[in-house]
């Protein structure tokens, strides 16, 4: 099995990536809740009709596109929050 790297938010190039091999994550004394997900696939709505609301600022938000927002159908991504059409 291949060796797997943590993904990281990289603000300056704007993208998410694996970290480098030579650095190391600490999450010692933190509240994060990590594992591994493990599935066959993901799925979302491809046209939103509802009221969807990305306010918490200690998760990332994505969605497989493309998506389409429909009649009475909103997406609000507060801000600090991280969202990407994929």
């Amino acid at each position: 099995m291949a060796e797997r790297f943590p993904l990281i938010y990289n603000p300056s190039a704007n993208q998410i990536q694996e970290i480098s091999s030579s650095d190391s994550v600490n999450l010692s004394g933190s509240a994060l809740n990590v594992g591994i997900i493990t599935a066959t696939a993901f799925s979302n709505l491809k046209t939103v009709t509802s009221v969807v609301s990305l306010a918490n600022s200690h998760f990332n938000y994505l969605m497989a596109g493309p998506v389409t927002v429909g009649s009475g159908g909103t997406i609000s991504v507060a801000i600090g929050v991280s969202f990407v059409i994929a």
